[in-house]
């Protein structure tokens, strides 16, 4: 399996576009939103592609967010034929609704991919960017605790369970774990 990570650019619109629309289409699995891990892939509905862009370039900024947001980067995951294959969201700042149930990488695998191994690389991936870039020695990862895939992909990429939160807003548990930096 020959992948990649790297961040979207104006020649990815048809094949966003596309993506987007499959999500659209894609079953709902009960607790667990189309866009769960990826909330700025959602915010392309009510955006063109170029105001998007632009958009994923205001939230890497940290002094064009609110204090109580993380700068993050948004990439795709892409195959040999550059194909996109899921998304990636790193967050890059420590802020408390990210320490306590949103984890510092937030991912999917788009429906037509899923289970076909792509999840585990797409972190390990995530997880070299963000511990070279960061230089943190440890990151928080989290996952409701029925997303049974999430959590094999975490624990497959060494995440060492610490305990689980309960959610009043959205009303569920989240298991949280930590990564240690390996690279």
């Amino acid at each position: 399996m020959n992948l990649s990570i790297r961040e979207i650019n104006n020649q990815d619109e048809e094949k966003i576009l596309e993506m987007l629309e499959e999500y659209e289409k894609s079953e709902l699995i009960e607790g667990i939103d189309r866009y769960e891990g990826i909330r700025n892939f959602e915010d392309l509905k009510n955006m063109s592609f170029l105001e998007w862009l632009n958009d994923l370039e205001i939230k890497k900024d940290e002094n064009k967010l609110p204090k109580e947001f993380s700068p993050q980067t948004t990439y795709i995951l892409v195959d040999e034929k550059d194909e996109i294959v899921g998304m990636v969201n790193i967050r890059w700042k420590e802020v408390p609704v990210l320490m306590s149930y949103g984890g510092m990488i937030g991912y999917s695998i788009r429906p037509s991919k899923r289970g076909q191994g792509y999840a585990n690389e797409r972190l390990r991936l995530a997880l070299e960017i963000l511990f070279k870039v960061s230089k943190k020695q440890k990151i928080l990862m989290t996952c409701k605790d029925f997303n049974i895939a999430s959590k094999k992909v975490i624990e497959k990429n060494n995440g060492i369970y610490e305990n689980t939160i309960y959610d009043c807003e959205d009303g569920y548990n989240h298991l949280r774990y930590w990564i240690e930096n390996n690279i």
